[in-house]
């Protein structure tokens, strides 16, 4: 006995089957994409913190780091002789020449 197929298609029908499968698959696919993309996206946000945090604590250390040494030192030289005169007044040039670097408009 064979079958004919019509509009109205029976739900035994093969060819049928199989293309609903093709159907659900293409859909889980595109849902699956989707989540993966939004997964992405989390992760590369937490990735963006996590770098820039590092980046800002790198940063402290090794300014504080140096400033402390810095400051360490100083306090270890005698105040009265050349060397720390020489330091004082070559500290207070560069301030007024950032001063005045950046109170000159930039073109």
């Amino acid at each position: 006995m064979a079958t004919t197929a019509t509009a109205g298609q029976t739900e035994g029908d093969p060819l049928r089957s199989i293309s609903d499968a093709m159907r659900e698959a293409i859909n889980n696919a595109s849902e699956d994409a989707t989540r993966a993309g939004e997964k992405v996206r989390e992760a590369g946000a937490g990735v963006g913190q996590t770098v820039s945090r590092f980046t800002y604590t790198s940063s402290y250390m090794l300014s504080y780091g140096v400033v402390y040494a810095t400051v360490f030192v100083a306090r270890a030289i005698p105040q009265e002789n050349p060397i720390v005169e020489g330091l004082i007044d070559g500290g207070r040039a560069a301030i007024e020449a950032l001063n005045e670097a950046k109170s000159k408009p930039t073109s």
